[in-house]
């Protein structure tokens, strides 16, 4: 067996490339035990190709071709069996929903352990720890399905760390965790190092997470500026918003299974408007949000969507009016090429295809057209739903974490795409956990917290308050975290 002394994770002249064309080649790096890298790059640079090929999942499992090597421990990763390649090296996924297997989130954990043939008691031990480290305790009987994207992602992180791989590779792990998601994942990662793991955390940003990271590389050819939000907005750059809403809630309840979700939500958000919903992990935004196109229908109370009751009418009937991006892109994914998927919706309604083009252009994806959707990286894929939902021009537009897998430069063009569609008169709904991004685009913040309505105001006003950001787990935008570690130096 091809070896090598060191101790670590290493990458020696690593290259993956496929159908002929480099994702990324001649890369070389090492990971100690108690280490932590940190590999940033924009969207499409190959971080998760990276974390396949860093796994041996790639060319083990996934089709690609590898050039040089990876090495755990001074032993050629290729040439372990899955069992033990697994122990000594794991991987959270961009794409953790493929990684939770439970009906329940205790369920879940229990598959795990169970694989692990532990002793009762051990098995026990690192149950409670799991539920512990990543806030999962209240929640260990809800079903996998109740649980929002930032809980799932936890919980995916939790099934993974529960095997104790020496070292673990984490592609994205902050993308849909709220501010406090992130401080619990940041101690996780600490103890990690402590008790002797190696760590790789690849991401377009690693704001949160610096404490822990000791180095960083950069993928592709360059790094993303990260600096102060713009101190104020052009009053000149506001958009029209007409009395009369084109979204109102009234006094809407909400029941899933036995769990009230929205508590009495009343909100209206008006014509050529940005509102942007924060909130912590599993406070209700998502649930709020599919009310608007029908897909959830309130236990009490009534949603009015372009005057039209939603009790009514579902989603067939909103589809024309009501577009939904969700957290999820492969949710949206049906069709062997991007042009086809971009259309797709445009095509059932008998739409033209002129919007299809332009979305497709100012997304930065005409270039791929006639790819297959699975050759794109998730910020790609998340782009790509956007454009098929843009090609059918509806007069709301919802977007799920729509920051996820982007770099600075794409959400600027995505920035710019929500700023022109609200001059044109669309209502735009954003759930993002990204209080930067939030300040660029929203006129206005509401926060859910335990399916309530706690704040409502302009983003300034909700963002620059210390103690509310605090109260209710909201990430401080960046220049205020500069300061906040300034005053705690």
């Amino acid at each position: 067996m091809e070896t090598l002394d060191n101790h670590g994770l290493k990458a020696v002249a690593l290259g993956c490339k496929y159908d002929r064309e480099w994702i990324f080649k001649d890369l070389t790096f090492f990971v100690k035990p108690r280490e932590a890298l940190g590999i940033v790059g924009p969207s499409g640079s190959g971080k998760t190709t990276l974390a396949y090929c860093l796994t041996g999942i790639i060319p083990k499992n996934l089709k690609g071709e590898v050039t040089g090597g990876v090495y755990v421990d001074g032993k050629n990763i290729l040439e372990l069996d899955d069992k033990e390649r697994y122990k000594i090296v794991n991987v959270v996924l961009q794409n953790y929903e493929v990684q939770i297997f439970g009906l329940t989130v205790e369920e879940d954990l229990l598959f795990v352990l169970d694989n692990l043939e532990l002793n009762e008691k051990e098995a026990e031990k690192r149950l409670e720890l799991a539920l512990e480290c990543f806030g999962l305790k209240e929640y260990r009987n809800y079903q996998v399905n109740e649980l929002s994207g930032g809980l799932r992602q936890k919980l995916a992180l939790a099934s993974t760390l529960l095997m104790q791989p020496k070292y673990l590779v984490m592609d994205d792990p902050m993308a849909n965790l709220d501010w406090r998601g992130i401080v619990e994942l940041r101690r996780t990662l600490q103890m990690l190092k402590e008790s002797g793991h190696g760590l790789v955390i690849m991401s377009r940003r690693l704001k949160g997470l610096e404490p822990v990271i000791d180095k960083t590389i950069v993928l592709g050819q360059k790094l993303a500026q990260q600096g102060i939000p713009d101190e104020a907005i052009d009053e000149s750059d506001l958009t029209f918003i007409k009395d009369d809403p084109v979204i109102k809630f009234e006094n809407v309840w909400f029941k899933y299974a036995k769990r009230m979700v929205l508590k009495g939500i009343n909100l209206s958000i008006g014509r050529g408007q940005c509102v942007v919903l924060m909130g912590p992990n599993g406070s209700g935004k998502t649930t709020l949000a599919k009310h608007i196109n029908g897909l959830l229908k309130p236990s009490s109370g009534r949603v009015l969507v372009l005057g039209k009751d939603t009790k009514t009418h579902g989603p067939a009937q909103m589809a024309r009016h009501v577009g939904f991006v969700f957290q999820d892109p492969d949710r949206h994914i049906t069709q062997e090429s991007v042009w086809d998927e971009v259309i797709f919706g445009a095509k059932n309604l008998g739409l033209s295809y002129s919007y299809a083009e332009m979305a497709l252009e100012a997304l930065g994806l005409n270039h791929r057209k006639n790819e297959p959707p699975y050759r794109l990286s998730m910020g790609e894929r998340i782009r790509l739903s956007i454009a098929g939902i843009l090609a059918m021009n509806p007069e709301i537009l919802i977007l799920d974490e729509p920051t996820t897998g982007q770099d600075e430069e794409t959400l600027s063009i995505i920035s710019s795409m929500l700023i022109r569609m609200k001059a044109e008169g669309k209502t735009v709904l954003v759930i993002t956990h990204d209080s930067d991004f939030a300040l660029k685009i929203g006129d206005r913040i509401t926060v859910i917290y335990d399916g309530n309505v706690v704040a409502d105001g302009q983003p300034k006003r909700i963002l620059f308050d210390r103690n509310l950001l605090e109260e209710f787990g909201l990430e401080p935008p960046s220049h205020l975290l500069i300061q906040y570690a300034k005053e705690a130096s």
